[in-house]
């Protein structure tokens, strides 16, 4: 009787150690998941936010580039709509050919309206004040500015003061609309979503009949649908909240997105499979992500730091930079800007700008 009362009682002992050892396992599994799953959130952020930069950052430099072009700066000043559009639509098939890149570029009058775009001729004269509220950044400012902006569409929006003569005419803008980070994202085996909130959709007419998902429109063309239905039925406050979230056999991971004036306009929402997760589960796997776009990182960084230091503005930077892409009918136009941009730095400012070019142009050269 007491042997049985005793092995009762061992037996309960292993049941409740079983139990304990159990829950313990099962607490430390969920803790190196949960800690897993930020530090991946975090790369695939750091990755994401380096992709945008990039693309906010190429297309500031073709509309400097454009903003410079003497042909159509003539055009605009002479108001001649066609030329406008004939000059714009060449410049983007020669970037198509040679680049495999589209390049949609319009011209905005002083008055805000259409003066010419690169892919359509049929739009020249079409107020865009009520379809572009960004645009009164510039009633104060004329410094050019590159920022993901609501329009007719969501996207990326370069703009650039263009002048003649120290008198500005007008605006030439580059547009952008998330083709390439969808893709980029996609070849990682990771599907993007960018999210605008339904409030915009009065100001965002070409995009009223784009994908809901909850209170939220999906903006980029190239998504991948079939996530549709489990996007709708998770809970995306929760996720905004948390930046992480599982449901049935995908995570979703999520960024805030803002605007030029850093007001929240929506998200971006990436989804990975739970399958494909498990090859990040590890160092190696982390590291993979860590290496992905690490040098790119790194150059983005240095960039921004060199610009804060040396430059006394963005568009300084730019001009600078983009010396060897003026075209030769520009060379003087440029070099007297250049010139009078230069004119307002001291001798030491100068000298720490040439050597600083000259380091990161070798720098470059290493890397490509």
């Amino acid at each position: 009787m007491i042997l049985s009362i005793q092995k009762k009682w061992l037996l309960l002992l292993f049941i409740s150690i079983s139990f304990f050892l159990l829950v313990l396992i099962t607490f430390f599994s969920k803790k190196v998941e949960d800690e897993t799953l930020y530090k991946i959130s975090d790369q695939i952020s750091s990755v994401l936010h380096k992709n945008l930069e990039q693309e906010k950052y190429n297309a500031l430099r073709f509309a400097l580039v454009l903003s410079h072009n003497s042909e159509l700066i003539e055009a605009l000043d002479d108001d001649d709509e066609d030329l406008g559009y004939m000059i714009l639509s060449d410049i983007q098939s020669s970037i198509k050919k040679h680049t495999n890149t589209l390049v949609r570029a319009q011209v905005i009058t002083q008055e805000l309206t259409i003066f010419a775009r690169s892919w359509d001729n049929s739009f020249s004269g079409m107020p865009l004040d009520m379809y572009r509220p960004d645009l009164r950044y510039f009633q104060k400012n004329r410094e050019p500015r590159s920022a993901i902006e609501v329009g007719r569409r969501l996207g990326f929006k370069a703009t650039v003061p263009m002048y003649k003569n120290k008198k500005m005419l007008g605006f030439v803008e580059v547009l952008q609309f998330f083709e390439a980070p969808t893709h980029f994202f996609r070849n990682a085996g990771i599907d993007l979503f960018v999210l605008m909130d339904q409030r915009f959709l009065d100001i965002a007419i070409l995009m009223q009949n784009n994908p809901v998902v909850g209170e939220y429109v999906v903006a980029n063309r190239f998504h991948n649908s079939s996530h549709l239905h489990d996007l709708s039925k998770i809970n995306l406050e929760l996720l905004f909240q948390q930046g992480v979230l599982k449901y049935k056999d995908h995570y979703y991971f999520m960024k805030m997105m803002t605007n030029g004036e850093g007001e929240k306009i929506g998200a971006f929402v990436m989804v990975m499979n739970s399958e494909f997760l498990d090859r990040y589960n590890d160092e190696q796997g982390l590291q993979f992500l860590m290496d992905f776009s690490k040098d790119d990182l790194y150059k983005l960084e240095k960039e921004d730091k060199i610009n804060e230091k040396l430059f006394k503005s963005k568009y300084d930077k730019e001009l600078i930079t983009l010396k060897s892409l003026v075209t030769n009918e520009d060379k003087t136009l440029y070099r007297q800007e250049a010139y009078d941009l230069l004119n307002e730095y001291s001798k030491e400012e100068l000298i720490n700008l040439m050597l600083n070019y000259n380091y990161q142009r070798k720098i470059r050269g290493e890397i490509q």
